[in-house]
């Protein structure tokens, strides 16, 4: 069946089963719903019966008492005539007589008399089954005692399926309903007594009704009688202490009187419901009850089964829309009620009995029905609800373990079966305790923290993770959390979260926000928080500390020249050597770039600090080969800063070991020095020596000077080096060894280096705008200048505002500056050579040069550094350097040029080995622009000169 369908059948299906039973029970006759509403009549009718008149009938009873005193029956009928005169003198109101005087007998004569007299005496009529199949014939009193009487009435009893009498009719009578109830007669007869009409006789024709064969008794006017409890009942007297006792005659005035037997054996007993709590009742006692009932209006008729089942349908209509939507059980006991009350409600307005048991028994069916269709679905759904959760339990990442209230483990999940090597089959019914110390160490935290759990019903947690270990060995750190289930008496419910990688991950993100990535040291943070801390104990212990300020010399030669990843090597073994040379309890830290902080805590005098400096200057002497197989020696500068002895301040600790190790790099680096007070005093000139040229850069302070370059050969002028100059205001004059570091440091190089291009193409210009012979131009470029592209826009629009010859620039890069980032130098020293601008390596030899790389350059010259020129005379390395330098450059089709030349000795080495040209102060120093012009013209006399000395030696 359809999903959708479900709800459908479930609210209305069962119920149209219910309405069905309802049809098919409540137009049938089915013996046991019916004995069921004849139970529900006995018990809903006394609830809701209407208030009865004061009881005005009097039962003459003929009891054993007054056989006992009168003698056995049947007595002379003189007997009764005497009752009847009595109760006449007496003034009642009528009386029915329930004893059938259908022989003759003696003193007939005397008892018809007294009816006769009385006018008020209402006899009975009873149905007889006739002999010979002649149906059903009416037994009534002899003619002669009929005459007399006032009325005759019919002592038919219906009795109902269970056995007992609760119902007569109005009228029954063989053939045709013509008698009326002995109770209605009686009535009738009491009423016109009591308003004074005349008494009726029934006369000599009614003594008995010729009838036809099978002809049957006839029943009309249904008459269903209240319950037979206390109310309502009449008051029964002696028939032998009536004519005996006058204050009864005289209690009997108005009254009616039924005079009947009850005297066992003699009573015509009824079955009626009161008869299950005090006997059978005398049929006398239950037309006299029949005749206060009509009397007091309390008479009720049966509903007809169509009225019965369609009431029955509207009480089935209300489940079916409230179930679902209301509790069920709520629902159920409030529709239970409703057709007992429904029915209470037509006896006591409408005198209607409508059976409530075909919509109550339709009602528990069909509530039966739905309960257990509902419990189906229900129990379908449970059984989703627990496979859903089984599922869930399965997929939870945590392992989950179920206890009872005795902490005995009753559930696990899979995680749970990993962790302990228990199946789930094989953990229930284990302690918790027992399980758990199988595999921690600290398993006391995990039984307190369940125990508390089922104590206080509250969730508890360990506030830190314990080490599991699997039954495998593997460990991992959980983290336990207890948590209540249901109620007071219930378990709890264990969950472990395995927080292993989270712990990893937080330790190493730690570890990477505290340590330098490349390198493996603490950073900045982390010494900076151990600096306080030792600076504090210090303090307490009495005791001191030092700080190292450690830098790497010529280090951005290395990255520039072999490349960050050889520099990255450098660093992680400068790190390896520098930890190797101090305590294990000591700290070694990187500051950044090639800077390192080495932090000495509780030392007592600076003899341990000068111990720890040299062992670390001869560690990082040691020869180190890079990962590409290159060759290098490291050295480094050091600055000491003493704590608390020079400050107790971290910052300016630092601040002192920084200024040590750049006097100690200024100085020629491979050293250390402490720091001194003086240092302060030179940090400050640094700091204006910066300011001024920033200065300097606005106001034009700067010159360039040129230095020849001699054709070794012929003498001639081929080239001019430019050199920049700082002329102070004051007129001082500086050399750019003493303000090119700063302008590096402080990035004011950059525009320098710009301006000195520019003022170079625009002397160029000025000598050509005088005629002079052009001579190419040499311009130095700093590393920074190379970063970027910047410069070849620089150079060509240089070009374009002086209008002087490509050719006659030549841009001089060091060979470090080639040798780095080799892609991108070679991008500018192409984009350069596009320009149709020259290019120079300057200071060949000192760097770190990949002839591979050399070769892909687009350069046409190699300068010799002026410190392998001034030792060529003595045939040692420095001559084989220059040698090999010169065969190099002239195999690769370039050109050479010596610099720092001051003697005929070096000059005369150069020439032999074929170098193309010379500088240095053999031939001139740097000379302004205005002493050049007179070497445009033509060089010197001493010249030409020391080459004509030159080649005369060669020849």
């Amino acid at each position: 069946m359809p999903r959708r369908h479900g709800p459908i059948l479930e609210r209305y299906g069962v119920w149209l089963v219910a309405a069905l039973f309802a049809c098919i029970t409540g137009l049938g006759v089915w013996s046991p719903l019916h004995r069921l509403d004849l139970l529900a009549y006995d018990a809903i009718e006394p609830v809701f019966r209407g208030p009865a008149l004061t009881p005005a009938s009097v039962i003459v009873a003929i009891d054993d008492d007054t056989l006992d005193a009168l003698g056995q029956w049947p007595w002379s009928r003189a007997v009764h005539a005497e009752m009847i005169d009595r109760l006449d003198a007496a003034g009642v109101a009528a009386i029915g007589v329930s004893i059938l005087f259908s022989e003759p007998g003696p003193d007939d004569t005397r008892l018809a008399a007294s009816i006769a007299a009385s006018g008020r005496v209402v006899l009975p009529v009873a149905p007889r089954a006739g002999s010979g199949g002649e149906g059903v014939i009416e037994l009534l009193a002899t003619a002669k005692l009929g005459e007399g009487a006032a009325a005759y009435g019919h002592v038919d009893v219906e009795l109902d399926a269970d056995g007992l009498s609760r119902r007569t009719f109005a009228q029954a009578g063989s053939g045709s309903p013509h008698w009326d109830a002995l109770a209605l007669a009686t009535l009738k007869q009491a009423s016109r007594a009591s308003d004074g009409g005349a008494a009726q006789r029934v006369g000599a024709d009614t003594w008995i009704r010729p009838v036809t064969s099978r002809t049957s008794w006839m029943r009309r006017g249904e008459i269903l009688l209240p319950y037979p409890d206390g109310r309502g009942a009449p008051a029964y007297l002696s028939y032998f202490d009536v004519p005996s006792r006058p204050e009864l005659l005289r209690q009997l005035q108005g009254k009616t009187v039924f005079i009947g037997a009850t005297a066992s054996g003699i009573d015509a007993a009824l079955a009626t419901p009161a008869g299950a709590q005090g006997g059978r009742m005398a049929a006398v006692e239950f037309h006299a009850r029949a005749f206060e009932a009509l009397r007091s209006g309390l008479v009720y008729r049966s509903a007809d089964p169509v009225w019965t089942v369609v009431l029955s349908l509207a009480f089935l209509v209300l489940p079916a829309t409230l179930f679902g939507r209301v509790p069920a059980t709520l629902a159920f006991a409030g529709l239970l009620v409703a057709p007992p009350l429904g029915s209470g409600l037509a006896l006591n307005t409408l005198q209607l009995w409508i059976p409530p048991m075909t919509a109550l028994v339709g009602l528990i069916l069909g509530s039966i029905l739905w309960f257990a269709l509902h419990l189906v679905r229900t129990r379908g759904s449970l059984n989703l609800a627990l496979n859903d959760a089984d599922a869930t339990l399965r997929s939870i990442a945590d392992a989950v373990i179920t206890l009872d209230a005795s902490a005995r483990i009753t559930l696990t999940n899979p995680v749970a079966e990993q962790l302990s090597g228990l199946s789930r089959s094989g953990a229930r019914g284990q302690s918790i305790d027992a399980l758990v110390r199988n595999h921690t160490e600290q398993a006391g935290w995990a039984i307190e923290a369940v125990l508390a759990c089922l104590k206080t019903r509250r969730t508890i947690r360990v506030p830190d993770p314990i080490r599991w270990t699997t039954p495998d060995g593997e460990a991992h750190m959980l983290r336990l959390t207890a948590t209540p289930v249901g109620g007071t008496g219930d378990g709890a419910v264990l969950a472990l979260t395995d927080v292993t990688d989270t712990l990893a991950m937080t330790a190493r993100l730690q570890h990477e926000a505290t340590h330098d990535p490349l390198t493996g040291l603490p950073n900045r943070a982390l010494l900076l928080d151990r600096l306080h801390q030792a600076l504090a104990n210090a303090e307490r212990r009495g005791s001191l500390l030092a700080l190292l300020f450690v830098d790497l010399d010529r280090f951005k030669r290395i990255n520039d020249s072999l490349g960050h990843s050889a520099g990255d090597h450098v660093l992680r073994v400068a790190a390896e050597r520098l930890q190797s040379s101090v305590r294990a309890g000591d700290t070694v830290a990187r500051w950044g770039g090639d800077e390192f902080i080495i932090l000495l805590d509780n030392i007592t005098d600076t003899h341990a600090v000068v111990a720890v400096a040299d062992k670390l200057l001869g560690l990082l002497e040691r020869d180190l080969r890079t990962e590409s197989g290159t060759d290098l020696v490291l050295s480094c500068s050091v600055g000491i800063s003493i704590g608390p002895k020079d400050s107790k301040d971290a910052a300016t600790l630092l601040s002192m070991a920084d200024k040590a190790m750049y006097r100690g790099k200024i100085e020629g680096g491979h050293r250390y020095a402490f720091y001194s007070p003086e240092m302060n005093t030179w940090s400050r000139e640094r700091l204006s020596l910066e300011a001024a040229l920033h200065h300097a850069l606005a106001n034009r302070e700067f010159e360039l000077f040129y230095q020849p370059q001699i054709d070794i050969a012929t003498s001639r002028l081929v080239g001019l080096e430019s050199l920049i100059r700082w002329r102070r205001p004051d007129g001082g004059l500086v050399r750019p060894d003493a303000f090119i570091p700063a302008a590096e440091e402080s990035g004011l190089i950059c525009s320098i280096g710009d301006w000195a291009i520019g003022e170079a193409l625009q002397q160029g210009a000025r000598w050509r705008a005088e005629g002079l012979p052009p001579v190419p131009l040499s311009v130095n470029v700093s590393a920074r200048q190379c970063s970027d592209m910047r410069i070849v826009d620089t150079i060509r629009h240089g070009l374009a505002d002086t209008g002087l010859e490509p050719g006659l620039l030549k841009v001089e890069v060091t060979e470090s500056t080639a040798m780095h980032s080799a892609e991108r130098a070679a991008e500018l020293l192409h984009s350069i050579d596009a320009l149709g601008v020259g290019l120079s390596v300057d200071d060949f030899g000192t760097g770190y040069s990949s002839l591979s790389l050399l070769k892909r350059f687009p350069i046409s010259e190699l300068k010799i550094d002026r410190s392998f020129v001034g030792d060529v005379g003595r045939e040692g390395d420095d001559a084989a350097i220059v040698r090999g330098t010169i065969a190099l450059a002239h195999g690769l089709g370039m050109s050479v040029v010596a610099e720092g030349v001051e003697t005929q000795a070096q000059l005369r080495f150069l020439a032999g080995q074929g170098c193309d040209a010379a500088q240095g102060y053999l031939f001139s120093q740097p000379l302004p622009a205005a002493e050049v012009r007179e070497w445009l013209k033509a060089p010197p006399p001493h010249v030409p000169r020391s080459i004509h000395l030159i080649s005369g030696t060669l020849h």
